[in-house]
């Protein structure tokens, strides 16, 4: 069976998607690593009426460089970054890999902002790497 489920750490919020990831990437702009607190974010991308979600959430809305309007979607109680959404990409859901419930279903296909990642985080050299983020 296609889909997933997830939710933040509290598990006030929580959300299913009738399908697997469309694409998953590892991103390690300078965004995605304040965001999620860690040396890249890993993010699973689904049409969004794909998913099914429960539970309240706060936002936060910045400017990528690309100057798309970025939206930060957390969980108010536990602080967990659930999803994202880019102006960009109207219509896409951008779930963090880390809220997953099971990792099977996240295999990165590349790995973006390498300009931009921590010098001593390992990469795997056998997926796609790219400086920035590629032109579509």
């Amino acid at each position: 069976m296609a889909g997933f489920s997830g939710g933040c750490l509290c598990g006030a919020v929580r959300y299913t998607s009738k399908v697997d990831p469309v694409r998953v990437l590892n991103c390690h702009c300078t965004d995605c690593r304040k965001s999620t607190g860690a040396s890249y974010g890993t993010n699973a991308f689904v049409p969004a009426d794909a998913v099914e979600l429960t539970g309240d959430l706060h936002i936060y809305e910045h400017l990528a460089d690309s100057g798309n309007k970025m939206t930060k979607h957390f969980c108010p109680s536990c602080g967990s970054l659930v999803y994202g959404t880019s102006s960009g990409r109207p219509n896409v859901l951008s779930i963090r890999a880390g809220s997953i419930d099971d990792s099977a279903v996240i295999t990165p296909a590349a790995n973006l902002y390498l300009k931009s990642k921590i010098p001593a985080t390992p990469i795997d050299d056998d997926i796609t790497g790219w400086p920035a983020m590629p032109e579509a």
